[in-house]
């Protein structure tokens, strides 16, 4: 990683390190490898590809991994080459800016790496408002325009919208009231998988067969909405 040996996934290295700046995990060597890993993938243009299989929702747009490639930036700027590093979020909030979302995921994503750039109001708003359009009458958000409201995009959609300090307080308790009115018996949800079948499939546990990576990963997002509806408490001193 420190001689920028390039592995086949950068959203796998950009995942990872969001997962330990959520936990607050502090910088060290093989964090700086990776984050040097990742500004090294960045295209002239600003964004961040993909060179293995595309795989919807999660792994199928530029802007999806462009507005991950401005957190993992963020959160883990090496202290030497802060000023080459704003100057890399610049430009990949310059390309978001300009992308034209086709999915609600790309939507989400772009709204995401807009906050995380540190953009200004009138970006945010606007990006906000795209999000806020795509919201069903069921209350819930659809991967696409051709398929049903699902856990994963109300989920996603949810959290960007809260992240961004641009939540609707009428969207947000449709939002509620579509993944409580979808959760399984067992707390999960159950999310279709649209990706391709590339892999030799093996059971991990969490339910739904060969729909269980992205209802994991749906059950994950839609808790993490939920929790947005509980009253904050206090540890008593």
């Amino acid at each position: 990683m420190l001689q920028r040996q390039d592995p086949p996934a950068v959203e796998i290295l950009m995942m990872s390190l969001m997962g330990l700046a959520s936990e607050r995990v502090p910088a060290d060597r093989t964090i700086d490898a990776v984050v040097h890993n990742i500004a090294a993938q960045q295209h002239a243009d600003g964004s961040w590809g993909s060179y293995g299989i595309m795989r919807p929702p999660t792994a199928d747009s530029l802007i999806s991994l462009t507005a991950f490639g401005i957190r993992s930036l963020r959160d883990y700027t090496l202290p030497a080459r802060k000023a080459e590093f704003e100057e890399r979020i610049a430009r990949a909030a310059r390309w978001l800016q300009s992308a034209e979302p086709v999915t609600t995921e790309d939507a989400v994503m772009q709204l995401l790496g807009l906050k995380w750039a540190g953009l200004g109001a009138s970006s945010i708003d606007r990006a906000a408002r795209r999000v806020l359009a795509l919201q069903r009458a069921d209350g819930g958000w659809a991967q696409t325009p051709h398929l049903q409201s699902d856990a994963y995009a109300t989920g996603t959609a949810l959290w960007a919208l809260r992240e961004a300090g641009a939540g609707k307080a009428q969207a947000h308790k449709k939002g509620v009231s579509f993944l409580l009115s979808t959760q399984a018996a067992d707390g999960t949800w159950h999310v279709v998988s649209r990706a391709p079948k590339f892999q030799p499939y093996f059971e991990s546990g969490f339910p739904y067969a060969h729909d269980q990576w992205i209802s994991q990963w749906a059950t994950g997002y839609a808790s993490l909405a939920l929790s947005y509806s509980l009253p904050e408490t206090r540890a008593s001193k």
